[in-house]
């Protein structure tokens, strides 16, 4: 097969994500359930904006500290916001160190290897520290290039962060392939003119097919 640009998700893809864990300890500070559990509801638009880096970490942990009891809101300043930070930072897992080295297999063949995540300030910097330990190096030294959503101000499904990813690149659209978790976002690549390849969530990769 021709050398092609792979662009891979990270969370849930690379990255085991378990988004339960962090709304669960909202919900178990008091939060309103009715605020978490709905597609497109409030938390859900301010993550969006918060991937976007339209609002800052400080602006999004104060968001979830207002729509807290006041009982919790109550705590000094620097101890609320410390907890809301590992509470938010609870979803996320580990990366799988197979997946790691096939994504290293991939890159010896010649293919380029970029990575494309709805991601944000705040998980961040627990990412890269969670990827160094794994592997040794940081994320930067490890993927051709790094695009994310917080730092392009652009967030999947829109088609303009791919748009922007195949600018930056040099590339033609039928020249890449996309791995993603949710079919809306390999529907949005699709659309593109980019292969999509929808992977189940923290599964397991058959690294034999993954390019067939």
């Amino acid at each position: 097969m021709k050398n092609k640009t792979l662009i891979f998700d990270l969370g849930g893809v690379l990255l085991d994500i378990f988004i339960e864990r962090s709304f669960g300890a909202l919900m178990a500070l008091g939060m309103d359930a009715a605020i978490l559990s709905e597609k497109r509801c409030l938390m859900d638009d301010m993550i969006q904006r918060y991937d976007r880096g339209d609002v800052s970490t400080t602006e999004f942990y104060s968001y979830i500290a207002q729509n807290l009891p006041q009982s919790v809101q109550a705590l000094p300043q620097e101890e609320l916001l410390e907890r809301i930070h590992d509470i938010w930072n609870m979803m996320l897992g580990s990366f799988s160190r197979e997946k790691i080295e096939y994504i290293r297999t991939l890159r010896e063949r010649g293919h380029r290897v970029v990575m494309l995540s709805n991601t944000n300030e705040g998980h961040w910097e627990t990412i890269e520290r969670i990827f160094r330990y794994t592997v040794g190096v940081p994320l930067s030294e490890f993927f051709d290039e790094l695009y994310l959503s917080f730092r392009m101000n652009l967030r999947k499904p829109e088609p303009e962060i791919f748009e922007a990813l195949l600018r930056s690149e040099g590339v033609e659209a039928a020249d890449c392939i996309f791995f993603d978790d949710s079919q809306e976002n390999c529907d949005a690549a699709l659309a593109l003119g980019i292969e999509a390849v929808v992977m189940q969530r923290n599964e397991a990769w058959n690294t034999i097919s993954i390019l067939e």
